[in-house]
């Protein structure tokens, strides 16, 4: 275990800082623009690149203003694509996995709160991710929706990004790891015994024999 968290160090201390810029940018980018935060949210992207900038070389200045133009220009995007696309991706089948409630849910919040609803969105996982797409779809008028993005995406980035740096600077590499670990275990040991009970309740299900 010591040598694990010593390499993750060493490794998070000698990546180069352009790297973890990309890396940030891109995930905070696409997860409205192509709905990636359905599957990586860009709040574990926003928080891995302030530790990065505590306990390595990356700059924090510079990680959160790019971040933030990341986070306005991604929920354009998906914005512009909503407009023109929005039905033919609710329809379309990677739409259906998403499901209808949700799409529902966050259809209600844009249609009735408008801005206020937007800014809110970026604090609340999957709905951050889907609220583009509703509002174009929806026909939110333009200058409405570049407010509320971009009031929403440079409360967010700052402190989100800040929260990172911060955790890291004060808590340090080592003990940052050990715990990142140990949550990371808790979390399998959760999703295994939600899969075993899933398997049991299952199996106890009584089989339809008759013809």
């Amino acid at each position: 275990m010591q040598s694990v968290i010593d390499w993750l160090i060493g490794v998070i201390e000698t990546t180069p800082p352009w790297v973890v810029y990309l890396l940030v940018w891109t995930l905070v980018y696409t997860e409205s623009a192509a709905l990636l935060g359905l599957i990586l949210p860009g709040e574990t992207a926003l928080l891995t690149g302030g530790v990065a900038a505590a306990i390595g070389s990356t700059n924090v200045g510079w990680l959160i203003a790019g971040a933030c133009v990341a986070a306005i220009a991604g929920d354009a995007t998906g914005f512009t694509l909503g407009r023109h696309f929005g039905p033919r991706v609710v329809n379309s089948r990677f739409g259906r996995r998403i499901g209808a409630q949700r799409w529902d849910k966050v259809s209600r919040a844009v249609k009735h709160r408008g801005i206020p609803a937007v800014i809110a969105a970026r604090w609340i996982g999957y709905v951050r991710t889907l609220t583009p797409f509703v509002a174009g779809m929806s026909r939110m008028p333009v200058k409405l929706y570049l407010t509320a993005n971009v009031i929403g995406g440079l409360v967010w980035v700052i402190a989100v990004g800040m929260l990172g740096y911060l955790v890291g600077a004060a808590v340090g590499a080592r003990l940052l790891l050990y715990g990142g670990l140990i949550v990371g275990v808790l979390v399998l040991l959760y999703f295994a015994v939600a899969w075993w009970r899933e398997r049991r309740r299952n199996a106890a299900v009584p089989v339809d024999e008759t013809v």
